[in-house]
């Protein structure tokens, strides 16, 4: 049951699948405005006003509508957004809508297929001075040029994640050795950099990281580990 006195700055939906539907979000909330609602996201985000926190991953239902609600309800007070595995989410179309949230800080749309270059540099270009995590795992039509993007618009970055990138080559740590002097946190599983590549990163920006993933990146080898 879900009590929107309770809903202070989070809320936590991810992995609700097919299992939370409108009529049940309108039905546990009944004293929302019911002639604005949108779908349940819209209850409960009008429930909720002071949320600084959305988390909305593996939500099968969830479509590019509802960020167009969080857009309109939330834009000055949205602090962090994950559409993980949303897979109804159409990428260009929220794309506006994103640009909406003003103080967004952290944004996650791992594993949504057609995230591709064009969102990520459109995105960036216009809200990266804010982003502080950003997560595109699993996003696997991403090359090279969204991570020059992000290491140029991106200063305040401090965690980012780029696992299973297999478009990405050595270029792409190139561009994180010259940039990003914020960054803390990396992960770059699964992905086909070489290990001189890797070894160089290390060497130039090692210092600052805490975080470094490495896993089942097969060339690496020796030089990193040294």
């Amino acid at each position: 049951m879900v009590e929107s006195r309770n809903l202070h700055k989070v809320l936590q939906l991810d992995q609700c699948g097919r299992c939370l539907p409108d009529y049940v979000i309108v039905a546990t909330l009944a004293q929302s405005p019911r002639h604005y609602l949108d779908g349940g996201l819209l209850a409960l985000v009008s429930s909720a006003p002071a949320l600084r926190s959305i988390n909305l991953s593996q939500c099968s239902l969830l479509t590019s509508a509802s960020i167009y609600i969080l857009a309109e309800s939330s834009k000055s007070l949205l602090k962090e957004l994950h559409l993980d595995d949303c897979q109804g989410i159409d990428a260009a179309l929220i794309l506006p809508a994103l640009i909406e949230l003003e103080h967004l800080e952290v944004l996650s749309v791992a594993g949504i297929q057609i995230v591709c270059d064009e969102f990520v540099k459109n995105y960036i270009v216009a809200r990266g001075q804010n982003m502080k995590e950003l997560v595109l795992k699993d996003c696997i039509n991403l090359t090279n040029a969204s991570i020059k993007a992000i290491v140029e618009h991106c200063p305040r970055l401090s965690v980012l994640d780029l696992m299973n990138l297999h478009k990405l080559t050595d270029l792409s740590i190139g561009h994180l050795t010259n940039g990003c002097c914020a960054l803390h946190t990396l992960k770059l599983c699964r992905n086909p950099f070489s290990d001189e590549a890797i070894a160089a990163f290390v060497e130039t920006t090692g210092g600052s990281l805490k975080e470094l993933s490495l896993n089942n990146i097969k060339r690496v080898r020796c030089f990193s580990a040294s």
